[in-house]
């Protein structure tokens, strides 16, 4: 198991470096966490090295820098830059308290699919009717007492699948990276909708 989902609040890790293709370095291991179930790659720097992208390919995480100034067997210091990683992991745990109170308040059992990044996230939600301010208020409600209650959010594997579970929620398959508690979430600065065609609203989430 990679490092970042071991431990997901690792900022710094020593390494190995396994192979390197120009600018593409394979590591030993990895707090990086790659593209992937709707998240965003995490930046940082390898030895000081800015990190552009990191992707998975096969069984390898791959890193690709500005320049990759090493050789296989050098030791090498990963650097998360934190505050991006942590933003991410909030955006993507709201988007799943978001979807777990939907559905208590209005029975929604599917969603249309996910976008997670720091800046602005996005949920869309199977729904035949408008979400609309009055609705989206008492999700922000909602949302922000079971924030407040501080409910823990636990990842477990059943072989290769990886699930997520809000306490007292449905257990949901997730690749992507997560606070440990709703209080760490934080409260909901703007939830906006967004029409997307009939049968679907989009929640476009903000922290």
């Amino acid at each position: 198991m990679w490092k970042y989902y071991h431990d997901p609040y690792l900022k710094e890790f020593q390494t190995t470096v396994k192979e390197v293709d120009d600018n593409k370095v394979i590591l030993q291991d990895t707090i990086f966490y790659p593209t992937g179930g709707g998240q965003p790659p995490d930046r940082g720097t390898i030895s000081g090295q800015p990190v552009l992208d990191v992707s998975e390919q096969g069984e390898k995480v791959v890193h690709l820098l500005e320049s990759a100034l090493f050789s296989p067997g050098d030791s090498v210091e990963c650097v998360l830059d934190w505050d991006y990683r942590h933003t991410v992991m909030r955006m993507h745990s709201a988007l799943h308290l978001l979807y777990n109170v939907a559905g208590e308040l209005f029975s929604i059992s599917a969603s249309a699919g996910s976008n997670v990044d720091a800046q602005k996230s996005r949920l869309d939600l199977v729904y035949d009717e408008v979400i609309d301010g009055e609705k989206r208020e008492l999700l922000k409600g909602k949302f922000a007492a079971v924030v407040d209650e501080d409910r823990p959010i636990t990842d477990t594997w059943e072989g290769e699948k990886r699930l997520v579970q809000i306490e007292g929620y449905e257990v949901l398959p997730c690749g992507g990276l997560h606070t440990k508690s709703t209080k760490e979430i934080g409260y909901l600065a703007k939830l906006k909708r967004k029409n997307v065609g009939k049968g679907k609203e989009r929640l476009e989430v903000f922290l």
